[in-house]
């Protein structure tokens, strides 16, 4: 219809209605284009808000199982403290033999940590980085999930197998071994517990096998190196809480 007016208003050389037709057709053009950019900028935000928010729930999962894992490396660590002052001193110190052949085993456990990075992994392999609007924000993420999670994994603090897991299992008796894993502790998905048990009925030789570990420079000196990294992990997973909640406190602020 308007391309007939046109052509009627040329026809007749009516160049004024021509030019009004004309700044019809612009403005037209201009408004689409408008509203197209705002649909497509209300989109963009949408994106940014749901991608945001995923990520703000993969933060809040690390900071819950972060907290866990750094609470069981201390008791670890606490329980390497015990075996490795009867292996030095000789002597328990209060706890019973019981106990501290028990800190023994304690001291062999490791719960690895990863972060749960697959929100930002997405965006980054898509190249969608920008649809996180503050810089700010989105350096301290490359910070957490690429530096510190690099550095955190693979044969970082909270990643690592030791050797003394392997050696003070190994030298344990296959009954005592048994009977700890039924009543000692509890593992299942996302939990690990270190339970108060008691001796087992009718099982002696207890401190024949304290004096058999402690002897081993082998498995004390891993037990030492042990300890000494689920200490830098507890002391780490300090720093990555911080940071964790730095994260989810600037992605709330944002929404």
């Amino acid at each position: 219809m308007l391309l007939r007016r046109i052509t009627e208003h040329v026809r007749t050389q009516h160049w004024f209605a021509v030019g009004i037709d004309f700044l019809i057709v612009v403005l037209g053009v201009l408004l689409a284009f408008q509203i197209t950019q705002w649909n497509a900028e209300r989109a963009e935000r949408v994106r940014s808000q749901e991608y945001l928010s995923r990520i703000h729930a993969d933060l809040m999962v690390d900071l819950a199982a972060l907290q866990r894992h750094r609470e069981f490396w201390e008791q670890v660590a606490g329980y390497g403290h015990v075996a490795i002052r009867y292996a030095e001193t000789g002597n328990t110190d209060g706890v019973t033999e019981w106990e501290t052949l028990r800190s023994f085993l304690h001291a062999s456990q490791a719960w690895q940590f990863a972060f749960v990075d697959s929100t930002y992994s997405e965006l980054r392999s898509a190249g969608e980085l920008g649809l996180i609007p503050d810089p700010e924000l989105r350096s301290a993420l490359a910070d957490y999930y690429v530096l510190v999670a690099a550095r955190r994994g693979g044969l970082g603090p909270y990643h690592l197998l030791p050797d003394y897991r392997e050696w003070v299992r190994g030298r344990m008796r296959s009954d005592i071994l048994r009977y700890y894993w039924q009543a000692c502790f509890e593992q299942a998905a996302g939990v690990q517990i270190f339970i108060e048990c008691s001796p087992p009925d009718g099982v002696s030789g207890i401190k024949a096998i304290l004096e058999d570990l402690a002897a081993d420079r082998a498995i004390i000196d891993a037990l030492r190196y042990w300890v000494d990294t689920q200490t830098m992990a507890v002391e780490l997973a300090g720093f990555d809480l911080g940071r964790a909640q730095a994260l989810v406190d600037r992605i709330e602020a944002l929404q």
